[in-house]
């Protein structure tokens, strides 16, 4: 199972104590986990359902807190710290400034400890590890949606928009629409593409060239100048550089496909960024994810959401 397969590459980056115990959880458990969270002198827990979930001593499972939890020490906070840095702290100095590392496969770890006014972290007191789950065929509902025009993925934390914006960008590769696209991917913390050293680990298509870059403003600017894409996509559009660069494209004949944190309608409309690209036409139709993976999204034009925004 592919999302087995991430689970396994996820933990390779945890100290050996709390790594043997975890490649050994069951399979329909790894399966399921969106996050593995460390927190020194606490519970290892991970996250199914958006639901914390605890690891016995002896590598069961219990989605309550008793004595019998496998619990993390300051030594193995390190040790994981260490080889999530791949043993470099100083290589991750920007990353941490910004409270994450970039791990290989595009899994994300989040870290918390002490950050001094240098920008070095010390004393790391917690790690989540988000896992990047590669679903293939999970935007099959979307992509009879896509007619041509831009396209916004929203959603609250945590409930798939990467992994579905990930597979939309695949098919549209690919062709399933009856014409191959060729796709300009911004990735600026590598989670879409999951690249390392210039190698892809997630199938994003034969027509996708990917730009690793912080700024995702400039990569869109370098993408339209250089790499003639039919399509720009990238994640988390979040500040108005972002947004003139859409509506610069757009009007460059490139259309946009991006994410948004958004947990209802209202959200959207009322959001500045959001509320502004809808407006803007470079967006045709969203896609709002539910809370939890699994139940039923909805999809709206954007002239939907004009008229309920007018209300």
């Amino acid at each position: 199972m592919e999302n087995t397969k991430s689970f396994n590459s996820a933990i390779a980056s945890i100290c050996p104590r709390l790594k043997n115990v975890l490649e050994y959880l069951p399979q329909n458990i790894k399966y399921k986990t969106e996050e593995i969270r460390i927190r020194n002198g606490l519970p290892v827990a991970l996250t199914i359902g958006g639901k914390p979930v605890y690891i016995t001593t002896n590598g069961g499972i219990c989605e309550y807190i008793s004595k019998d939890l496998l619990k993390a020490g300051k030594t193995d906070l390190e040790e994981s710290f260490m080889l999530l840095c791949k043993r470099s702290v100083y290589a991750h100095t920007a990353e941490l400034k910004e409270g994450y590392i970039v791990m290989d496969n595009g899994h994300r770890a989040g870290i918390c400890g002490t950050l001094t006014e240098d920008g070095h972290l010390r004393d790391v007191s917690s790690i989540n590890i988000r896992i990047a789950h590669e679903v293939i065929g999970c935007a099959d509902s979307i992509i009879k949606e896509f007619d041509g025009g831009g396209f916004l993925i929203a959603g609250p934390p945590g409930s798939g928009k990467t992994t579905l914006l990930r597979d939309f960008i695949r098919q549209l590769s690919t062709g399933i629409t009856g014409k191959y696209k060729k796709i300009s991917v911004i990735d600026s913390r590598g989670e879409i593409s999951g690249s390392s050293f210039g190698n892809c680990a997630n199938n994003l298509g034969e027509n996708t060239d990917i730009l690793i870059i912080k700024d995702k403003a400039l990569g869109m600017e370098i993408a339209v100048r250089t790499l003639f894409p039919d399509i720009v996509a990238f994640d988390e559009i979040g500040n108005n550089s972002e947004l003139m660069r859409v509506l610069e494209s757009f009007n460059a004949g490139v259309c946009v496909v991006t994410t948004a944190h958004a947990g209802s309608i209202k959200d959207l409309t009322c959001r500045s960024i959001t509320k502004a690209l809808i407006n803007s036409g470079a967006i045709s139709k969203i896609a709002l994810l539910p809370p939890n993976i699994g139940e039923p999204m909805e999809i709206f034009s954007a002239q939907q959401l004009k008229k309920y925004a007018a209300y």
